[in-house]
Parts: structure tokens; sequence; C-alpha cells
């Protein structure tokens, strides 16, 4: 199930549309079971196709959309391509960030809480030969609006960098090291009570928005946006195949 905000009132995404993912019961239970973030097993190992094909063409008119997925590139059915939803794929380690770049794919990774200690003020580095960018929203307090001109760098779908997110928040230490799990930013603070909430809403019979599937809800939100907003899709969540309501 969907949970669509037209217009986010949090810091960093502030002005932009956003939407949040979850399974009846499970927060993580659209998120494939081989992420390194997640704290438990979700079982979850196939991409929900329908949803997929919905969420690429989930785009405002004249507008931009992203999103984060741990499914690998070679599981996509498409490739990024101008007017369509950038798919960023989130790498467990920087060289695997510098691979998915060197192959054409959008990619950012996570690096460890004191990765930037010597040298605070960086917005620049090198990976298996490839450019890293951090998020410049760590180094100017620039948020995803205004974030490259308007044109969010995790937006565009032929970059020749990977993006980079310093490891933040509670869990921090388990985020800087893909080796121990339960590091997912979105399973503390405000983004946990919100996707929590989404969740268990599922679970509730006749809860569900309007009978719609996801795919149908992602497609009737993207539609009915202002022209150029900017849109990205699932704060926490991803593309996986989701149970039913219970």
């Amino acid at each position: 199930m969907l949970n669509t905000v037209e217009n986010s009132r949090a810091k960093k995404t502030a002005g932009l549309a956003v939407t949040y993912r979850a399974a009846g019961g499970d927060m993580f239970g659209t998120c494939p079971d081989s992420c390194a973030l997640k704290p438990t097993a979700t079982g979850t190992h196939e991409i929900d196709r329908d949803y997929e094909a919905a969420v690429r063409r989930a785009v405002p008119r004249r507008g931009l959309a992203f999103l984060f997925t741990h499914f690998p590139p070679e599981q996509w059915a498409e490739e990024n391509q101008a007017g369509r939803t950038t798919f960023n794929y989130s790498a467990d380690t920087l060289a695997d960030a510098a691979r998915c770049v060197k192959s054409g794919t959008a990619a950012v990774a996570v690096v460890p809480a004191d990765y930037w200690t010597d040298r605070a003020s960086a917005k620049v580095t090198e990976a298996g030969g490839v450019k890293m960018v951090r998020c410049p929203n760590e180094t100017t307090g620039v948020d995803c609006a205004r974030c490259g001109n308007g044109v969010p760098l995790c937006a565009r779908p032929d970059r020749k960098f990977a993006v980079l997110f310093t490891a933040h928040g509670a869990s921090k230490r388990k985020a800087g090291d893909p080796a121990t799990p339960g590091g997912c930013y979105a399973a503390a603070g405000n983004v946990a009570i919100h996707w929590r909430r989404l969740s268990e809403r599922l679970m509730m019979p006749g809860q569900t928005a309007l009978g719609e599937t996801d795919a149908e809800h992602v497609r009737r939100f993207a539609s009915g946006l202002a022209p150029r907003s900017v849109l990205r899709h699932h704060i926490a969540g991803d593309i996986g195949t989701a149970p039913g309501p219970a």
C-alpha cells in the first residue's frame, strides 16, 4: 500500500511530492531480503512488475521523479531513460556503486559517519576510478527541491558519478557497515512512525485506498500533481511484491 504526500514538510524534502510504501504488518515487506540495512528478514525476492512499470511512468507533467531501490539493476525490467522515473541502485559498497556507474546505471551508496572526518567540507571523492559526489545537503544545506539548480542529482538518469550519503541517526554505526544489519535510516525517528502506521493500516480490513492497487494509486497520484513538480518515490519502501492486507 502507498501513502502519498503532495507537499512534503520534512526539512530535506520540503516542497517535493513523496510516497511511502509498505506491506501489511511489515514496514519492510516491499524491500528485498538481500538489503543489508534491514533489521529483519522479509522473504521478499521478486519485484512487483505491475508496480515497477507504473512507477517508472509516474512522473509529474514536465516534471521529474526518482527513487532508491535495493533490488539490483539486473532485475529491473527497464533501464533508466529521460522522461521516466530515475531508479537509483542503493549499492552496499563504493566498489559496487562504481561498477554500476561504469555500466551506465545511476547508483548511490552510504559511507560511515566518520568517512569525512579529515575533510569535513569535502564534496567529491573517487572510488574504483569513478567520481563520487557527496549529497549537497550535507555540505551546503540545500534541500532536494533546490539541488542541482532544480534538477536533483538523484533525478539525473545518465550521470557519470555516484551520489554518497553519510550514515546518520540512531543507527549510523550499523548503516556504515554493510555486514551489520539494522542500519536503515527509515527504521527510526519520524520516518519510522509514518511507515509503521502505514503497515499497521494495511492489517485492517477495508482500509485499502479506494480499492486500488499500488500501481493504480501511484499513476493517479503522479497525474494529479502540478506541472514541473518533483516527486520522490519511497521515502521508505521499495518495489518488491507485497502481500495483500490481512
